[in-house]
Parts: C-alpha cells; sequence; structure tokens
C-alpha cells in the first residue's frame, strides 16, 4: 500500500447489480460469448461489454451475443441506466462511460490508434461504482485495459483476467496479468460463476457486531502476522483503509468471518503475500492531474533551475514512486526545460518505492502502448521514447537521470540536499503518528527553499513551521530555513532490514538496491570529494563525466549525440586534450601535462592534466588544479612537450577536424531530423494500422460467426425445402422461378433445371391462370394477397398466399407463391355447412333457441329463434341487461342468481322463467346450458318455449283440483240422497232401490259431460238434465228453453257450473229441503242465450249479493270465462236466482 495512489476511503458498495466491464479486442468475440453463456437472470449482475470496433462498419456484437445468452443485450444508442440482468454492447465510433449508474456515449479525443476505450471505461467505471465495479479483460492485441484496472483496484473493485493461454491473441490478458493486480485468472467459462460467488457472498455478524468490528478487534494480530511473514509492518496506517483491503481479500476467497481469515493468514504460506499484493495497490499515471505537472514545469523547475547554477546538481526525490510513471514525467520535464534553456546541471531523480514487483518493471522503463496516450504529444515528438508495436520504452536519456530503489519511509533513512520531493497521495494511507514523523523528514531531505509536492486530499498538518504553502489547490510546500536533525529512528539502524523469507525472495532486488546504492555513492563523491574528469575514447568523444567542469569546459552537451573533447573544451585544454589521449592509449599507461594555463570567465587557472586508460578505446581524463596537486609525477611523466610550430600544425589539424566534424554533424543533424521524422509518421501509421487491424480482426470474427451462421441456415433451408409438405415457389420479379420445394411438383411438373425459367411458360394443374396476375403485382411492390383455388378436377383446393420476397434493406425483389392443401379442411366446411343447415332447420322446427353468454364483456347472443321466443327485436346481441329486462320481473332476480351459479360449476343447469314480451302476457321460456371448459366466463346453452306446456300442466293442476272438488261434492251428494231417502222411504227395499237410480244418474251426467270432449257439440238441454237428473224428486225441478247446441270445448265448463250450482242446491239450497224447487230456463235474445237457475225453498235468507268466495266459487268464474260469460246473482228471503248471458 505504502506509495501507491488514489485509494479513496470512502469508496463504498452502491445500491443496485454488480457491474462487470468487460474489455475485449480481437479474438475477444468467442471468449465473450463463452463467459455470458453461463450468466443466469437472477444473478444480480449486469455487463458492459466495450470492444474495439471499426467504426465506419456496423456492429453485429449484439445480435451475436443475444444468441449466445438468456440475458437482456442491447447496444447503446443514448443514455440508458444499467439493470440487471442486462448486456449493453458498446456502439460503432463512440466510447462509453458511466455516472450515477447511467451510460452515456461519449467521444473520441484521440486520433485512431491512440485510443483506450476500455480502459476509459474502466476508470469511469471505478470512480462510479467504487467496490461495486468489476472489470474483466480478455483476449486482444496491445494492453487496453491494463491501466483502468489499476483504477478498479483503486476503488475497492475485483479485477479478473482471461487465462492468458486460452486467449486467441494474450497481449491483453497479458498486460493485466503483468500490473500485479488481477484477483483472478479464468477460463471464460468460470468468470460468471466466480463474479456471482463473490456477488451472493455476505459477511456473517460475529457475536452483536459486524465483520467490520470483528476486522478491527483481530487487526493487531493480523498486523503482526503479515510484518512476520512479509517484513512490512503496516500497523500505523489508517484503520479503515486496513480494514476495507482486508475485507475485500475475505470477499474474493469467501472466508466469513475475520478469525477464519487469520487462521487461514496463519496456515497458508501463500496468503500474506497475496494479501500484500492487495495491501500496495499501484495507481499510477503519466502526467496524472496535468494541472499539477503544467504547475511544477512553469514555476517550480525554472526555479530549479536558477539555483543549480551555482550547486550544477538538480536532485529530485520521488517516493512511493510504483511503476515509475511519475518520475518517468518530472524526468522529461527536467530534460526538456535544459534542452529549451542550454542549461545543463547534474539532474538525479531518486525514485523509492517498497515494491520490488512494480520496481521492475519500472527499472525496465517499458509501458503498454496505450500508456502513450498520457503523454503530451510536445513529449511524445522529443526524443525520449521508442515504440515497439504493443509497448513503448523510455531511451537511455531519460532512463539514465533516474534511479529506482526499495526503500521505505517508515524503515529507511532518507535521502538528503534534496530540492524536490513528490510524495503524492502517499500520506493518505498513514496513520497520524507516521504522518508525524514523514513530514518533519521531508524537511531534514529538502534543502533550504526545495519544494515539497503532496497529494490533493493531503497537507502537511501542524507543521507550519517547516514549511510554508505556496499553492493550496495543488498543495505545493517550500521548505522554510531551519535545521533539522537526522531523524533518530533511523539512527541506530541505518541499514534497512528485511524479514530473511523477504530477503530470500528477492536475492535480484538485493542485488539492484546495491548496484543503487553503489551510485549514490559514487555520485556523492564525484560532487563534492573527486577531481573534475571525462571519460574520452580515441576519437576525442565524451562517454562520462564527473565532478564540477564548468571551469574547463566551454558548452554542456549537445540536444542530440555526446560531446568531442576537441569542440568543449577551453582554450589551453583543447590544444593537448586529444593527443594526450591518444599518447595514453598508445602507450597505455598515464600521461600529464603540467601547468597548462587555462582562460576562463572566472579568470587564469593553472592545471595539470592527467590521462589515465580505463579501456582499450577510452582514457580518463583528469583536471587537477596545479596549486593543489602534489609533486610525485615526475616518475611517470614522459610528455616532452611541443614546439610552437608543433602547437601550430595541432590547431591547424584541430581547426579542420572540427570543421569537418562540424559538417558531419550537421548532416547527421538533418538525416537524424529526418528519420525522427519518418520515424513519427511510421508510428503513427504503425499504431493506425494496428488499431485498424484489431477492429478488422473484430469485424472478421463478428463475419466468421455470420457465416457459420449461414451455413447452419442454409442446410436448415435446403432441409426444409426437401422435407417440407408446403407447395412453395419463388420467382424474381420477371417471375422466374428462384427456388421451390418439392411438395410445389403436385402443382406445377418442376425439376432442378427449370429454375430461371418464367413461371407464365409451366404448365399446372390449377383451374386458372388468376393466381399469375396475383404474383405480378406482389412482385413489383404490392401488398399480401390471398385466394383459394381449384384444381382442375375439382378434387383438390388450395389456400394461395402470396407474398413480397424481400431484401434486408426492405426492398421487394419477387414474391413467395405458398400453396397450402386445404382439401380436407374444404370437405369439412361443406360437411359442417350440410349439418348446420341440417340443425338450422331442427332448431326451427323444434322451436329451439340458441344461446351464449360471455360474462366478462356482458353480451349475449341468440339466434332468430331465441330471439324470437324472447319477443325481442333485432340481429345484433344483446347485452346482459338487455336480456335480463326481457325477462318477467318477478323472476329475474332468479335467472340472474342462476346465471352466476352455473359460472362456477361444471354442472350443466336449468331454468324456468316468464317473458316480459310481450306486455300483459304470460309466456314461459325453458333454458338450459353449461359452462365452457376452455372459457369459465362463457356460458351457452339452448332456450324452449314452456307456455304450452305450462298451460296445460296449470289445466291439469285446476282439473285435478276440480275433480277432487267433485267427488268430495259426489261424496256429499250421495250422503244427502241417503239422508233424504232415508227419510223418504221407511222400507229399506224402496231406499236402496231409490239411491241405486239417484246414484245411476249422478254417474251419467259425469259420464255425458267427459265424453262430449269427443262430440263436436250437445244440446244444452241434455247438459242440465244430465247434471240435475239425480236430485229430481216428482216435480220439484223444471228445466225448460229453446234449442241451443253448446260446442264441444264449452261442454266441460258448463257442466262444471251446473254440478257447482246443483251441489250448493243439494248443500244450501232449494234441494237441501223437501218442500224446494228449482226451475232453470233460458232463451235466445239480442244474439246471446239468457239462463235463469231460480231456487225457492224458505229456509233461503237474504243476502247483500257478497257471498264467500271459494274453491267452488273460483271454479265457476274460470270456467265462465272459458264459455265468455257473464253471471249475475240476486238473493232474497225464499228465492235465489242466478242469471248468466254467452255466446251460444
Amino acid at each position: 500500500m505504502h506509495g501507491k495512489k488514489g485509494d479513496p476511503g470512502h469508496a463504498q458498495a452502491l445500491a443496485g447489480p454488480l457491474i462487470v466491464g468487460i474489455g475485449a479486442s480481437a479474438g475477444g468475440l468467442e471468449a465473450v460469448r463463452e463467459m455470458l453463456a453461463h450468466a443466469e437472470p437472477g444473478m444480480d449482475m449486469a455487463f458492459v461489454l466495450i470492444q474495439h470496433l471499426d467504426p465506419n462498419h456496423e456492429s453485429l456484437l449484439a445480435e451475436l451475443i443475444g444468441r449466445q445468452t438468456k440475458l437482456a443485450v442491447m447496444q447503446v444508442s443514448g443514455d440508458v441506466k444499467v439493470d440487471a440482468d442486462h448486456v449493453y454492447v458498446i456502439p460503432p465510433g463512440s466510447g462509453l462511460e458511466l455516472k450515477d449508474g447511467v451510460l452515456s456515449l461519449v467521444s473520441f479525443r484521440e486520433r485512431r490508434g491512440m485510443r483506450r476505450p476500455i480502459d476509459d471505461f474502466f476508470i469511469s467505471l471505478a470512480g462510479d461504482q467504487g467496490s461495486n465495479a468489476v472489470c474483466v479483460v480478455m483476449s486482444g492485441t496491445g494492453a487496453d485495459g491494463a491501466i483502468g484496472l489499476r483504477a478498479i483496484k483503486e476503488n475497492g473493485g475485483v479485477a479478473v483476467a482471461q487465462e492468458p493461454s486460452s486467449a486467441k491473441y494474450d497481449s491483453m490478458p497479458l498486460a493485466a496479468v503483468a500490473t500485479g493486480l488481477v484477483d483472478f485468472v479464468l477460463e471464460p467459462e468460470g468468470i460468471v460463476e466466480t463474479l456471482h460467488r463473490i456477488r451472493t457472498h455476505t459477511f456473517e455478524q460475529e457475536g452483536h457486531g459486524r465483520i467490520e468490528d470483528a476486522l478491527e478487534s483481530q487487526i493487531n494480530e493480523i498486523c503482526a502476522e503479515l510484518a512476520k511473514s512479509t517484513g512490512y509492518d503496516f500497523s500505523g496506517y489508517k484503520l479503515p483503509t486496513l480494514i476495507r483491503r482486508i475485507q475485500r481479500r475475505m470477499q474474493v476467497l469467501g472466508v466469513p468471518t475475520a478469525r477464519d481469515y487469520l487462521s487461514r493468514l496463519k496456515d497458508r504460506p501463500g496468503e500474506p503475500k497475496a494479501l500484500l499484493r492487495d495491501m500496495l495497490i499501484n495507481v499510477t499515471r503519466f502526467f496524472r492531474d496535468p494541472d499539477h505537472f503544467d504547475y511544477l514545469e512553469e514555476e517550480i523547475i525554472p526555479a530549479l533551475f536558477e539555483r543549480a547554477a551555482d550547486s550544477g546538481v538538480i536532485r529530485v526525490w520521488v517516493p512511493g514512486c510504483s511503476s515509475g510513471e511519475e518520475a518517468f514525467t518530472i524526468a522529461m520535464l527536467l530534460d526538456r526545460h535544459a534542452h529549451r534553456t542550454g542549461q545543463h546541471p547534474d539532474m538525479h531523480v531518486f525514485a523509492t518505492d517498497i515494491d520490488e514487483q512494480m520496481l521492475s518493471i519500472a527499472r525496465r522503463g517499458r509501458f503498454p502502448a496505450s500508456a502513450m496516450a498520457d503523454i503530451p504529444e510536445a513529449f511524445r515528438t522529443m526524443p525520449y521514447l521508442a515504440s515497439h508495436g504493443d509497448y513503448f520504452e523510455f531511451t537511455s536519456r531519460i532512463r539514465d537521470l533516474i534511479r529506482f530503489s526499495q526503500h521505505s519511509l517508515i524503515k529507511d533513512p532518507p535521502y538528503s540536499n534534496i530540492d524536490l520531493v513528490s510524495c503524492r497521495n502517499l500520506l493518505i494511507y498513514l496513520g497520524d503518528d507516521l504522518q508525524k514523523q514523514v513530514i518533519p523528514m521531508f524537511h531534514y531531505s529538502i534543502n533550504e527553499g526545495g519544494t515539497l509536492l503532496l497529494g490533493a486530499s493531503e497537507s502537511i498538518g501542524r507543521f507550519e513551521d517547516l514549511f510554508e504553502k505556496v499553492d493550496g489547490r495543488i498543495k505545493i510546500f517550500r521548505r522554510l530555513p531551519g535545521k533539522s536533525a537526522f531523524p533518530q529512528r533511523y539512527s541506530r539502524n541505518l541499514k534497512r532490514t528485511q524479514h530473511p523469507a523477504a530477503r530470500s525472495e528477492s536475492t535480484e532486488a538485493g542485488r539492484q538496491d546495491k548496484q543503487d546504492f553503489d551510485r549514490i555513492v559514487l555520485s556523492k563523491l564525484t560532487d563534492r570529494y573527486i577531481m573534475p574528469s571525462v571519460v574520452v575514447d580515441q576519437a576525442g568523444n565524451v562517454k562520462s563525466t564527473f565532478g564540477q567542469l564548468s571551469r574547463y569546459l566551454t558548452v554542456s552537451f549537445t540536444a542530440y549525440g555526446p560531446p568531442n573533447i576537441t569542440a568543449i573544451a577551453r582554450p589551453g585544454i583543447r590544444e593537448v586534450a586529444i593527443n594526450l589521449v591518444r599518447q595514453s592509449l598508445r602507450e597505455n599507461s598515464r600521461v600529464v601535462v603540467r601547468n597548462i594555463e587555462v582562460q576562463s570567465e572566472f579568470g587564469t587557472q593553472a592545471i595539470n592534466l592527467i590521462a589515465d586508460p580505463v579501456s582499450s578505446d577510452s582514457a580518463l581524463l583528469i583536471f587537477s588544479e596545479a596549486s593543489g596537486f602534489r609533486p610525485g609525477y615526475d616518475d611517470v611523466f614522459t610528455y616532452s612537450g611541443s614546439s610552437e610550430n608543433e602547437v601550430a600544425t595541432l590547431q591547424e589539424e584541430l581547426r579542420f577536424s572540427q570543421e569537418k566534424l562540424r559538417t558531419t554533424i550537421e548532416e547527421l543533424e538533418t538525416t537524424n531530423e529526418e528519420l525522427k521524422s519518418s520515424n513519427e509518421e511510421m508510428m503513427s501509421m504503425n499504431e493506425e494500422l494496428q488499431s485498424t487491424n484489431e477492429e478488422l480482426t473484430t469485424v472478421n470474427d463478428e463475419l466468421k460467426s455470420k457465416v457459420d451462421q449461414l451455413v447452419l441456415a442454409n442446410a436448415d433451408m435446403s432441409n426444409f425445402l426437401e422435407s417440407t409438405q408446403l407447395a412453395l415457389v419463388v420467382v424474381d420479379e420477371d417471375l422466374r422461378i428462384r427456388n421451390f420445394t418439392k411438395a410445389a411438383s403436385a402443382i406445377f411438373p418442376l425439376r432442378e433445371n427449370d429454375k430461371g425459367r418464367v413461371l407464365t411458360e409451366m404448365a399446372h394443374s390449377l383451374e386458372d391462370d388468376a393466381f399469375l396476375a396475383d404474383a405480378r403485382d406482389v412482385a413489383t411492390g404490392g401488398e399480401n394477397r390471398v385466394r383459394a383455388i381449384a384444381s382442375r378436377d375439382q378434387k383438390t383446393f388450395w389456400s394461395l398466399i402470396t407474398t413480397p420476397y424481400r431484401l434486408a434493406d426492405g426492398s421487394t425483389r419477387g414474391a413467395n407463391l405458398v400453396f397450402t392443401d386445404i382439401t380436407r379442411i374444404h370437405d369439412m366446411q361443406d360437411a359442417l355447412e350440410a349439418e348446420r343447415n341440417r340443425l338450422k332447420l331442427a332448431t326451427q322446427v323444434a322451436g329451439v333457441g340458441i344461446w351464449m353468454l360471455d360474462e366478462g364483456a356482458g353480451t349475449m347472443e341468440l339466434n332468430p329463434d331465441a330471439r324470437s321466443l324472447l319477443a325481442v327485436d333485432g340481429e345484433d346481441g344483446l347485452s346482459r341487461d338487455d336480456f335480463l329486462a326481457a325477462v318477467h320481473p318477478a323472476d329475474r332476480a332468479a335467472v340472474e342468481a342462476g346465471f352466476q351459479d352455473a359460472l362456477h360449476s361444471d354442472d350443466e343447469f336449468e331454468l324456468d322463467f316468464r317473458s316480459a314480451n310481450p306486455p300483459g302476457a304470460e309466456n314461459y321460456l325453458r333454458i338450459r346450458g353449461r359452462r365452457i371448459a376452455s372459457d369459465p366466463a362463457t356460458l351457452v346453452g339452448v332456450s324452449f318455449d314452456m307456455t304450452p306446456e305450462k298451460r296445460l300442466a296449470n289445466a291439469r293442476e285446476l282439473m285435478i283440483r276440480e275433480m277432487n272438488h267433485r267427488v268430495k261434492n259426489l261424496f256429499a251428494v250421495i250422503s244427502g240422497m241417503i239422508g233424504a231417502v232415508t227419510r223418504l222411504h221407511s222400507d229399506p227395499r224402496e231406499m236402496s232401490a231409490d239411491l241405486r237410480e239417484r246414484i245411476s244418474a249422478l254417474g251419467r251426467a259425469h259420464a255425458m259431460a267427459t265424453s262430449a270432449r269427443n262430440e263436436k257439440g250437445i244440446n244444452l238441454d241434455r247438459i242440465i238434465t244430465a247434471v240435475l237428473e239425480p236430485y229430481v224428486k216428482g216435480d220439484n225441478i223444471t228445466v225448460e228453453g229453446t234449442e241451443t247446441a253448446i260446442s264441444a270445448e264449452k261442454v266441460t265448463p258448463f257442466a262444471l257450473i251446473f254440478h257447482e250450482w246443483a251441489t250448493n242446491a243439494v248443500k244450501y239450497g232449494a234441494l237441501a229441503s223437501t218442500g224446494g224447487r228449482l226451475d232453470v230456463r233460458w232463451q235466445r235474445r239480442d244474439g246471446f242465450v239468457h239462463l235463469d237457475w231460480i231456487e225457492r225453498a224458505d229456509h233461503i235468507e237474504a243476502t247483500d249479493g257478497q257471498a264467500e268466495r271459494g274453491f267452488g266459487t273460483n271454479l265457476v268464474d274460470a270456467s265462465m270465462v272459458q264459455i265468455n260469460g257473464k253471471a249475475c246473482v240476486e238473493q232474497k228471503a225464499g228465492q235465489r236466482v242466478v242469471s248468466i248471458r254467452f255466446d251460444a
């Protein structure tokens, strides 16, 4: 964690699905499809696919992936909220960014070849979702995604890379793995399952506290175990940061409790190192926060060069350098300023970190090509970078300015005499106690007036007495005057300590540290304690310099290539330097020239010039002030001096050589500039070609997938054409046959060589050619046509559907003629129509209505017979309420209740009700039906006219009741006759004979009334006589009147009337006493028959005409209606007269 950038403590998992960013390029389509084939709805994950696409071609990605996954797949075309169970695909020509859970399209700022859409999206995903983000880097060339992966890890997310061996192109997965930040390296088919496990894993509460509380209680043990195993102590770091890193590690492993994780840390040898990797989140970029570096270049670096005019040295320290991007950035700023101003002090950038893996990356100076986009164009044109396809590396011109070393701010002694310390986003990891130690340590390291650069969220705290604020926004501070003691915690142990296990694992790193330490010591010696010197080869080229050389050399190094000693040495030295070097090399011994007068702006200085061989072609040229030179060189001095002519000759030779050299240099510089320009153009072309190659590879993958699908589609089509029973003929705009199915030969005698022939030329078995007009119209842009057509022998019938033959762009290029054999359907329709007609005739003859109630729609359909029964008009369906309105008001509730019961039962139901139409008539109907099983809200049934049956039933009931009444009356009459006979006869024989005669007469009257039903009519006299015959005693009954015929249907009503009156007379009237008399008379007048029934007896009392109404009275009234008669009763003392008038 020490020295890593930007771990924002506030990043939290957001609500919503886990958002998985997938980065892929060449060869990635197959891997992505294999991965997403295992994604299931309900996993609470959303996927965003970023792939390098050709902006000039439509993408098939969404379509191809959609066939392989159960999730919804869509290509992003505008702002869209990310939902679970969806796959969102980048469109061609645009990038994607995520903000507040919403995907938006963004335009590319970089030209093709320099774009990195995967990195850009991963960075926006990390910033928006924090620990709720996952990135997956899959097959592809280049290194796009590696930088964005760092941002994901910085914000607490999960990083996954495809197993490189399973990738078609492994550059992108390898670049991701090389960052050292990947949590999982997996085959494509295992990625979704692993992410789902992480998503569903929740930390259980321990006791009554949360997992964070449990971790806090175990943090000291965890830090101690980590220090014991790795040699790195994190106990002074910020607690929330430690807990988040450990918790993320637990989530990746699926470990539920802090205690379990501590056990794993102790028991698994590889886990401490893995946890250390998670602690050391390396997040950095070139020119990160560009405004900070703009300020550094414009304000701080010029001040460093002004101060270096005296000291000749600029020393910069970058603690927590990670993989070196910031150190390289500062080195480029220093070199460019030196190139612009012509000042060339000794510049040293010390870049330190505790992560040896990151330092190894930094020392190589090699980075993914995508990272070049962070470097401004002005620096990319300088001779700082060398591009090699998928990566670029820094030239020795920049690498030589930087010294990378493993160093801990907490444990190791600080650097000293530093002009600028850039420690950005490192203090945010340290606790207050460590911060209080680090700030004073920086005061010790930095020269007075030097600069301290911190991160945007960092400050110097309470140490205002050590540093003053220069710029609060960029967090630049100047060291204040004052002495700083060497930090006590380093004085006891100047040698960096390391756990034995860590040392045994980093022998190479220790060797590198030793080399870096030697360089630091050598630099100190040459700057402060060793005589100025240069290493010169036999051509005079300066290969190395040591110490302060401004008094001996007139100009500093040129921008390109090594300088020549003859060109840069001051007068007095230049005349002898090259010959002295050559003599030393030739004799392989040290040679000296004494007391050379050197003229400079510092005055005249006498020096001794010494040349000492260091290799077969180079010698060390040492400048020693004569006043400080110790005697003792005489024994090795072999230079004999030279005359003035010799010096002049040498000077002329030197001038010639210089001129020649100058010309050569100018030519080389021109050539170099041309080569640089050509190289830049080639780099640009190479980058564009590489980008185009990736895009074309993606397109090829898509096309290959499409071709595979087309092969299958063609095979499907061939099998369909061969095996289908559907007769199909495809024609072009000119009705030329394109294709046909085997079944079409039943209509057209088609063979394979008929393709291309005009359909109108083909024989066929159809009854006419009307179908050809349809085909011609549809093939030239018409709409679908449907027609039924028969064969000439009228034995086969077809349904012909003619549809346009359309291309993918929607244009019509012919027609499809689809013949469906409907012979069976046609025959069935004929049979059905015949059956329907028979059924209709049967229902009409039977008077049966058919109805259907749709309870959901509230409608009721009735056939004409059902309408006639209800006496409702119209042909359309009725509403349910209209139907109920046609029901008698007294029966509506029962009908509605019956419908409701039927809708909740599978049994057949039956309802009888009266119709309300026509008003005043009582027509009876019966409906019978059942609920449709497939449509529970619908009833269907039949209706019958029940009026005749009801009337017959009523008449039957009335007849039964009348017969019951009559029998009772007969028994009463018989009883009365028995009593009368008993009173009249004392002789039993006479009484018996009389009784039999009366009963026989009564039976004859009943028999006549019954037999009259079968005759056309009967005389009224016969009816009355037959009824009264049982009661005749002498002359007590008189029956007389005109001959009047009674129709057969009125015989029974008359018999019932007269029988009722006779019965009452026997019970209560004239025949109830021996002295009573009954007279029956009738006559015709005014077209009616007028009949009077007159009873006379002393016991008859006067009444007001309001007699009690009983069954007999109702029976008489009902019979009067049947004979269309009207009765009038008048009763006074001793006499009762009933008069009726009726039609004869």
